[in-house]
This record gives C-alpha cells, structure tokens and sequence, in this order.
C-alpha cells in the first residue's frame, strides 16, 4: 500500500492571532508544495501568552464558529489539506483547551476538549481552563483513522489506549510541552512508548519557545521507529506514514 505523507509543523504561537493564522498559512503552503494531505499543529496555535493568562485566555478565547476556526477553514480549502491545530475554546465558565480537526473542504470534523489538565510541576492549568468531559472520537481521514490526546495526557497511557480502542489507527498528540530537566527525554519517550504499546502511529507536535516550549516534535511508527523529527527551533517535518 502506498504511503501517505503529513506534516507536522512546529512554531511559537505568540499573543497576535492573525499573526498566527499568516504562520499556519505558510506551513500550509509548504505542506501543500510537498504533497501532504494532513498539516498537523500544536496546542495553542490560536493564541499563546505568559503573561496574565487565565484573563487574557478568557478574553480571547472563541466559538468553534469564530475567527481562528474559520481562518483554518479558509486555509485548508486554499492548500486543500486536513488541518488540526489547537485553540481555546470559549464556554460559559473557564475556556476549554480545544483541538480542532478541519477538513480539505473546511468542514469541520472533529473536536477535542483536553481532559487530563496539566496540573503538575507546580502548574495549575485547572486554573485557567476548564478540562473536557468526554475522549475524542476518533474520525477517518486520508491518514488513516485518527485518535487525538492532547500534551499532558500523553503521560497516562490508558488514554491513548481508549483511542485506539475506538479504531484509532494514528494518534495525534499537540502540546506545549514545557522546559525543564529530562522534559526531551520524557516527550520523546513517552510518544515511543505510546506508538509501541498500542500499535499505531504517533504525531507529535510541540511549541517551540525559548525557556517555554521545548520543540523536538517527532512521528513514530507502530513498531517505534522514527518516521521523523525535528530539534529546536521552528521549522516543517515532511512524514510519509
């Protein structure tokens, strides 16, 4: 069987949305040039900021039928890709953290509200956001039928079990993984193990920040192998699945 090829695309999102939205764009029109028929974005590629954040992520927090989602629409008919890429979602209490799946059409097609908020390493996300109450459900697409988790839950691997067990055949893990001692070693660990123990495709894409996000996205094979990765820095991973 012939194999597919995706993109993965690792940058810092900053406070500017339509800055962030031009970035996509860029991604996209490389994406398209290589001929991938998914780009793949991290957590908060909508809006990032560290200063004052459960306000501000309050206040530019929006609808899945708002701007950032329609933008990704717009993007993914003009490249004619899948794109999936965080946001945070507006609700009548705390923003969720939201991953978005959209169609080559710009139908909208799947949504993730991230559960297992990172409330670890002296972080408080259930602070500012409020967890999701349901696992995504996975959804055919032309790489295959899709599984999502999002960044800290990538560390409890009976939900990336859950996804597979709902028919995920590759497993998309967005973040912002944060700075800090053997933080490389645990993402590229724990995304290995995860492709490993369940027999899928794993996609990692990070946030690249100085002192914030660590960058190293990498995919992973069934078997554990390394489809590909990145280091520091922004850049495009160009995979074949």
């Amino acid at each position: 069987m012939a194999g597919i090829s995706v993109s993965l695309a690792q940058f810092g999102a900053g406070t500017d949305k339509q800055d962030n939205l031009h970035a996509i764009l860029g991604y996209a029109q490389k994406a398209k040039d290589f001929g991938a028929s998914m780009l793949f974005l991290p957590e908060y590629s909508m809006f990032y900021t560290k200063i004052n954040r459960r306000s501000l992520i309050r206040q530019m927090a929006e609808p899945l039928d708002g701007a950032f989602v329609s933008g990704l629409s717009q993007i993914a008919r003009e490249c004619g890709l899948w794109i999936a890429a965080g946001m945070y979602e507006r609700s009548e209490t705390l923003p969720y953290n939201t991953v978005v799946v959209v169609d080559a059409d710009g139908a909208l097609r799947g949504v993730h509200r991230k559960q297992r908020l990172y409330d670890a390493f002296g972080y408080r996300e259930s602070d500012e956001c409020r967890a999701g109450e349901s696992l995504f459900q996975p959804i055919d697409t032309p790489a295959g039928r899709l599984g999502v988790i999002t960044c800290f839950e990538l560390r409890f691997p009976a939900l990336a079990a859950a996804q597979k067990g709902a028919g995920a055949e590759v497993l998309f893990v967005p973040a912002g993984w944060a700075t800090g001692k053997n933080k490389v070693l645990h993402w590229r660990t724990l995304l290995c193990a995860r492709a490993i123990e369940n027999g899928m495709t794993v996609l990692g894409v990070d946030q690249y920040a100085p002192g914030c996000f660590i960058g190293h996205s990498a995919a992973f094979a069934p078997d554990g192998c390394t489809l590909g990765a990145l280091d520091e820095g922004s850049g495009l991973l160009n995979i074949t699945i």
